[in-house]
């Protein structure tokens, strides 16, 4: 068929969703790569699919397109060859319909009679015999039916017994067509080696039969005599499908084979029009190729039904299929037949091969003029232009691929949301996990403060200041105690902290137990921080990661957390603090602490420092609030408001446990390869009653290979503007 300004805007649709160069398809923006995928690839892909849902529908786009994209292309190689689906219910006079068009010999071979066991129960493709002597055409053909129907066809046998029993369900090896491919597509072959049906099978609706004969040369039609479909009855020998069932199954076949048809002829009689089956046909036909002209012919009426009667009664179903004409035949047994016919048209034949009147169907009008010419559905070839019911039908699954685009343009659309989604879901999941380690709550659940990470950097930041801010009868004491010389060196020197580990004292080695524990302090290993983050995530955000991926990203995180955190404490703000715990203290807890070396009030903070360390050297984060490491030491005066309670807690912990949460939350985030939050986007978490918005990191962003968690992928603007201009212009 001669290329239209349709047919290459279809042409450049299909190059549209199927290229992936450089200006069209979908580009990966995070993590950023050079990375495209074409929009049929995107569809199927559990890379772009936010969801295991949006990869179940996208992958049924990805196929419902690629399903059409094929019937296009092959559509340019036999839109030469438009073909006529004849479709009815069981003794409907569908097969007689069919003998009308064929020669006396293969009259023959079509099926006839009354009941289950002369129906049609395959489908069975008549091609004119210019068709059949042309390898090509004739190849493309039949490699069309095996790819939509996934078997090879089978020759109609020239014996008429033979052929009736293919006709009624049965399979013959001997006729299989054995090349689908530019070969002698005449040759044929046993299967029985290759384990396909035997005779009888029920899988010979999925095995089309086909068959030539010159007088279709003329009409310039193919034919595709459908199975009959009807509830109610039995199956073909072999099948066990039966009613509902049977009549279902037909009707998908039905529409599958609908994908090489140009047009519809839908069979039945005058009691039948309001019939389940009949209007399931039609739904059929209406929504699998919703361009192609259906025509309802009506068969074996009494003389007694005017034609524009019968066009009366039909008009419901005309209006509500789309139906584009109505045609009607006469029952022969009725003496009064003749008056109601218009003729027979020239070249159809008068009486099959049992010497019995063929119908003649001829195009119902509510006033027949006398000098009107007759519309002839013999002569639907002659009247209609060799490329218009190819047109048609083009043009139907040019509709369909345009329905198909702006559906996956939806889904696009709809996954990128999901995906926006995803990512808050997945921030604000890491968020709370995080938070939940350095929450500090009250008795009733609320949270009063944040827990700072004690790295060895703050904790020598804390000791520093008390020894600093002691009084000065006190400082020489302090200066040569020996845990404070241990915290001094742990902080110094990360190498010697295994060697401090065996030297320390025994009421820091109590306290690390005791902290890791979970007295005194948070504990965070990968495995808990992991553990967290999956019940913090309940939108299952993070589903690309299993329980072992997360918890190795956990892990790197903890590890360069602990390694890059320069957060640091306030100077000034922490010798305020350091003042008001000496300050807050009795003359005779002075006493005792002056005499006594710091041990007892440095030990918990070297013990906090240390318990990484005593874990192995596995990544372990420690929180604690100073409150909660002095009241494990039984530090009581220290735990009192003035020391470690209100504004003077506050000093402290006002700002540096929040920069470190931040700052935790960007490497996690980089850890499990999800992109940082814009400014607007960081998630918030509540802290004394209110939310509150997480700070912007200012460590640098680095991503861990090998690890997927979250991609984007995103349509160039460009080029989806393109894609929607030729959408437009497809009509």
């Amino acid at each position: 068929m001669t290329n239209t300004p349709q047919s290459d805007n279809a042409q450049l649709l299909i190059d549209l969703l199927s290229s992936s160069d450089p200006r069209h398809g979908l580009l990966q923006s995070f993590p950023q790569t050079d990375a495209r995928l074409s929009i049929q690839q995107a569809l199927a892909s559990d890379q772009v699919a936010a969801t295991p849902e949006l990869l179940q529908s996208g992958s049924e786009l990805a196929h419902a397109l690629d399903g059409l994209i094929g019937q296009l292309t092959t559509f340019r190689e036999i839109s030469r060859c438009p073909i006529l689906a004849v479709t009815g219910l069981l003794n409907s006079g569908k097969s007689s319909l069919i003998a009308t068009y064929l020669s006396a010999k293969n009259r023959a071979r079509v099926l006839r009679g009354l009941g289950n066991n002369s129906g049609t129960h395959r489908f069975v493709l008549w091609l004119p015999k210019v068709w059949w002597d042309n390898p090509d055409l004739l190849s493309t053909m039949t490699g069309f039916l095996t790819n939509v129907f996934g078997r090879r066809p089978e020759l109609l046998s020239e014996d008429p017994e033979e052929a009736a029993l293919q006709y009624n369900g049965s399979m013959l090896a001997q006729w299989v067509v054995q090349h689908a491919g530019p070969t002698d597509s005449h040759s044929v072959h046993s299967e029985s080696s290759e384990g396909h049906a035997a005779p009888g099978s029920s899988n010979a609706l999925n095995v089309p039969l086909i068959a030539y004969d010159e007088c279709l040369d003329d009409l310039k039609l193919g034919l595709a005599d459908c199975p009959d479909i009807q509830t109610g009855f039995y199956s073909y020998a072999g099948s066990s499908s039966t009613g509902q069932v049977l009549a279902q199954e037909r009707r998908l076949q039905l529409a599958r084979m609908g994908r090489l048809c140009s047009a519809f002829v839908v069979v039945c009689k005058l009691n039948s029009l309001h019939d389940d089956g009949l209007l399931d046909i039609l739904t059929t036909l209406r929504d699998a190729m919703p361009s192609v002209p259906r025509l309802l012919a009506i068969n074996k009426l009494k003389a007694r039904y005017a034609p524009a009667t019968v066009l009366e009664q039909a008009q419901g179903l005309k209006d509500r299929f789309g139906i584009s004409e109505i045609f009607t035949a006469y029952d022969f047994r009725s003496a009064l037949a003749t008056s109601r016919l218009p003729g027979r048209p020239p070249g159809m034949p008068v009486q099959d091969q049992e010497n019995e009147d063929l119908p003649v169907f001829f195009a119902a009008r509510a006033e027949t003029l006398p000098s009107a010419e007759p519309l002839y559905l013999y002569d639907l070839g002659k009247r209609l232009d060799i490329g218009a019911l190819s047109y048609e039908s083009s043009r139907s699954l040019q509709l369909q691929l345009k329905t198909k685009t702006l559906e996956s343009l939806a889904w696009l659309d709809k996954n990128q949301r999901q995906q926006a989604l995803q990512s808050a879901d997945a921030w604000q999941a890491v968020a709370d996990a995080c938070y939940e380690f350095m929450a500090e709550r009250d008795s009733s659940g609320r949270t009063t403060g944040l827990r700072l990470q004690a790295s060895p950097a703050i904790v020598a930041q804390m000791a520093d200041s008390l020894q600093k801010t002691a009084p000065a009868w006190m400082r020489l004491s302090l200066s040569i105690d020996r845990t404070a010389r241990q915290l001094h060196q742990a902080v110094a020197n990360s190498a010697s902290r295994f060697k401090i580990l065996q030297s320390a004292s025994q009421s820091v080695t109590q306290l690390t137990k005791r902290f890791r524990r979970g007295e005194g302090a948070q504990v965070v290993t990968p495995q808990r921080l992991a553990q967290a983050m999956r019940a913090a995530d309940k939108h299952d955000a993070l589903f690309r990661l299993n329980d072992e991926q997360l918890t190795n990203c956990c892990e790197q995180a903890m590890k360069r957390f602990a390694a890059e955190d320069t957060t640091r404490l306030d100077a000034q703000q922490l010798d305020e603090w350091s003042k008001q715990v000496w300050q807050g203290m009795s003359f005779k807890d002075k006493l005792w602490k002056g005499t006594q070396p710091l041990a007892v009030l440095m030990a918990p903070l070297l013990a906090a420092v240390l318990i990484p360390i005593d874990a192995g050297g596995t990544a372990v984060l420690v929180f604690a609030s100073t409150k909660e490491l002095f009241a494990a030491a039984g530090i009581a005066v220290l735990t009192t408001s003035v020391a470690t309670g209100g504004e003077t807690l506050s000093i402290v912990q006002r700002e540096t446990p929040w920069r470190q949460l931040s700052d935790l939350f960007a490497i996690a985030c980089d850890s499990l390869r999800l992109p940082r939050p814009e400014l607007a986007e960081l998630p918030s978490t509540n802290i004394h009653g209110s939310n509150r918005r997480l700070l912007a990191s200012n460590l640098e962003s680095k991503s861990i290979p090998d690890v997927v968690a979250f991609n984007q992928w995103a349509l160039d603007d460009t080029f989806l503007r393109s894609l929607r201009s030729t959408l437009q212009h497809l009509g």
